[in-house]
């Protein structure tokens, strides 16, 4: 069945709306593109991009985790280190990853602010 009206439609004829979001907000710190790279050599990078567009300029040392294998692979990421979830724009991609990867035990985790944008962008080193 289909409402011609739509979700306008729907709430203006006084039906209810769930407007619950599909993944909490994950309360994840984010890092500016200078921040991580000063932490680098600590942290764990994980890539949440398609395997083409992580092929094509990433981060040095980071991992690919695409965001619809995260959860089979997940237990690849240490615990011990600091976890740096990074998409193409700093987009809300991360919010599930993270959301995800709390709920797993990660507590030592982190966002990186504008994504691989902001890192090309800022001239920040890309490995191919």
């Amino acid at each position: 069945m289909i409402y011609n009206d739509g979700v306008p439609g729907w709430a203006k004829a006084g039906y209810p709306l769930n407007r619950e979001r599909a993944f909490p907000k994950a309360e994840v710190p984010s890092l500016k593109c200078e921040q991580l790279k000063e932490m680098l050599e600590n942290a764990y990078v994980i890539d949440v991009r398609m395997e083409s567009r992580y092929n094509s300029g990433r981060i040095k040392g980071s991992q690919n985790f695409p965001i619809h294998l995260l959860s089979k692979r997940y237990t690849d990421i240490p615990k011990e280190k600091k976890v740096v979830v990074v998409d193409q724009a700093g987009n809300p991609v991360w919010i599930p990853a993270c959301w995800f990867l709390k709920n797993q035990g990660y507590s030592d985790l982190y966002w990186l602010q504008g994504g691989m944008d902001a890192w090309e962008k800022g001239g920040f080193p890309i490995e191919k």
